[in-house]
């Protein structure tokens, strides 16, 4: 073992984020943030509650309970406070991914980062500062698009490019390493 808690040859790793690499991170933290919890509630309520609501005024402009005028005006209502839903929706994934590239930026602009593994969780080290992310705060972690993510349950997630290794097998034992010890934590 290394002094950092990882198996010799794995650790500690270093990286300096590409433009590209901080996109990819900023776009997928961004994303789990605004749908953390709330899948259902804000993306696909709209869609239900509008095709209830068709088929709602369907069946009364069937029934002759409601006239055909009435009936078309009360869809494109409808039509109209859905695509508002929808826009709401696209407006809240668009600021939360700002403010994760935002975050994600100002890490690239820290330069090379340090990140060392010990047994209470991953310590990331870089010229703006020092953070600890502890693995019994974390629910889980992920190899998603070339970087590993070490997703917390409150704040910005930790993520490293699976290039700051020195192999593709090396991260895969990193990234089993670190899902044991935020499995072993939650217990």
């Amino acid at each position: 073992m290394s002094e950092s808690g990882l198996p010799l040859g794995l650790g500690p790793c270093s990286f300096a984020l590409t433009a590209q690499e901080a996109r990819i991170a900023a776009s997928r933290a961004g994303l789990r943030a605004a749908l953390s919890g709330r899948l259902s509630l804000r993306h696909v309520a709209p869609l239900v509650g509008f095709v209830l609501f068709v088929t709602f005024v369907a069946i009364l402009v069937s029934t002759g309970l409601l006239g055909r005028r009435l009936g078309e005006a009360a869809l494109i209502v409808g039509a109209i406070a859905f695509m508002a839903f929808r826009m709401a929706a696209h407006w809240r994934l668009r600021g939360a991914r700002k403010a994760s590239l935002a975050a994600v930026i100002a890490l690239q602009k820290a330069g090379q980062a340090i990140v060392r593994l010990d047994d209470s969780g991953l310590l990331v080290e870089s010229a703006a500062g020092s953070r600890h992310l502890a693995f019994a705060d974390c629910e889980e972690a992920e190899n998603a698009g070339g970087m590993i993510y070490l997703w917390p349950r409150n704040g910005e997630p930790a993520f490293i490019p699976a290039r700051a290794f020195p192999s593709e097998q090396a991260a895969r034992e990193f990234l089993a390493i670190v899902r044991a010890r935020v499995a072993k934590r939650r217990v």
